[in-house]
This record gives C-alpha cells, sequence and structure tokens, in this order.
C-alpha cells in the first residue's frame, strides 16, 4: 500500500467516525430537548432530583449549546475530508481522471473516465 493509498484509507475511516459522531450527538441532542420539555411540563420532570427547576434548565441549555458547537467542528471536520476524498478519486497515480460522457446515451448516466497526464493539462 503506498502512502497516498494510506491516507486515503485514513481519511475515509476519519469520515466515517466523523458520520457516526454527527449521528450520536443529534441523538443526545433530541435526548435533551425532550429533557427540556418534560422539565417545562411541571412537577413530574423533578423526579428524583433535588435541584431547583432553573438550575436544571440552565444545565440542560448549557449542554446544548456544547453538543451545537460540537455538531458545528464534526461537520467542518467532515467536508474537509469529503474534499479530500473527492479529490483523491479524481487523482490517481499522477494522472487526472475525467469524467466523459460516451455512446448515443450520453446525459443518462453512462460515464467513461480518461486519464490525461499532468504535462497535458491545459
Amino acid at each position: 500500500m503506498t502512502v497516498r493509498e494510506h491516507e486515503i484509507r485514513e481519511r475515509q475511516f476519519e469520515f466515517d467516525e466523523k458520520r457516526r459522531k454527527l449521528r450520536d450527538l443529534n441523538d443526545l441532542r433530541q435526548h435533551i430537548e425532550a429533557s427540556l420539555d418534560r422539565i417545562a411540563s411541571g412537577p413530574a420532570g423533578s423526579y428524583g432530583d433535588n435541584r431547583p427547576v432553573e438550575e436544571r434548565r440552565e444545565t440542560l441549555r448549557k449542554s446544548l449549546d456544547d453538543i451545537d458547537r460540537q455538531i458545528s467542528e464534526t461537520e467542518i471536520a467532515m467536508e474537509a475530508a469529503r474534499s479530500f476524498l473527492e479529490e483523491s478519486e479524481n487523482v490517481r497515480d499522477g494522472y487526472d481522471r475525467v469524467p466523459v460522457a460516451v455512446g448515443k446515451g450520453r446525459g443518462r448516466g453512462q460515464v467513461e473516465h480518461i486519464r490525461i497526464v499532468r504535462a497535458q493539462r491545459g
């Protein structure tokens, strides 16, 4: 495995991990929002907890803000990994792979990739 292939696999793994993290953060966000709704609905939200309601609301709001920050950071990291992976799909072994439609079915998803040496790029 070349260094480039290793880097591509590493970025793909990173992208997959970020996708899982984003899904988990969204689930956690929904859970916290549901907890906030329960607290707002009345005394049933205070089961088993002796802290004042406002203190619990504030704690949950801080958690939501932190989760929103983590979600935005994760999305930015995913976009960087995605752009790298898209670029690496088009450039392999010193060649550019350029999609070119072929045959009578042009425009119907029939695409052939041609390889152009870097020196021939204009």
